[in-house]
């Protein structure tokens, strides 16, 4: 799977955990927004890694600032990984959710059933 292919994941995981409204932004100047998703009238801001290692802050700083860019209320870092501590304490600082791989396997899970 390449980053292409994985925000179509997560766009569809987030479909079927019941986001409307779901949409994989364009590839090339996404702000740093990927996926964009509505959830219970909150517009979600997604910044979608596919990595074999774990995410650093320049991904947080991104889904912050993207956030900002598409005037979403919750910015998001999602990944099939882990995260730096880091992105971990700039996450905190900044508000962004951080989605790490355990986060994904709850989705899987608890897929709409």
């Amino acid at each position: 799977m390449d980053g292409y292919q994985y925000e179509h994941h997560c766009a569809k995981l987030l479909k079927q955990r019941g986001f409307r409204d779901v949409a994989v932004t364009k590839s090339s100047g996404d702000q740093g927004i990927d996926v964009i998703a509505y959830n219970e009238n909150v517009k979600y801001g997604i910044q979608c890694k596919y990595y074999s290692y774990p995410v650093g802050n320049q991904a947080v700083q991104q889904a912050y600032a993207g956030a900002k860019f598409y005037d979403c209320n919750v910015a998001v870092v999602m990944t099939n990984s882990t995260f730096t501590q880091q992105s971990i304490e700039d996450a905190k600082r900044l508000s962004v959710k951080l989605w790490d791989r355990d986060k994904l396997n709850e989705f899987i899970r608890n897929a709409t059933e």
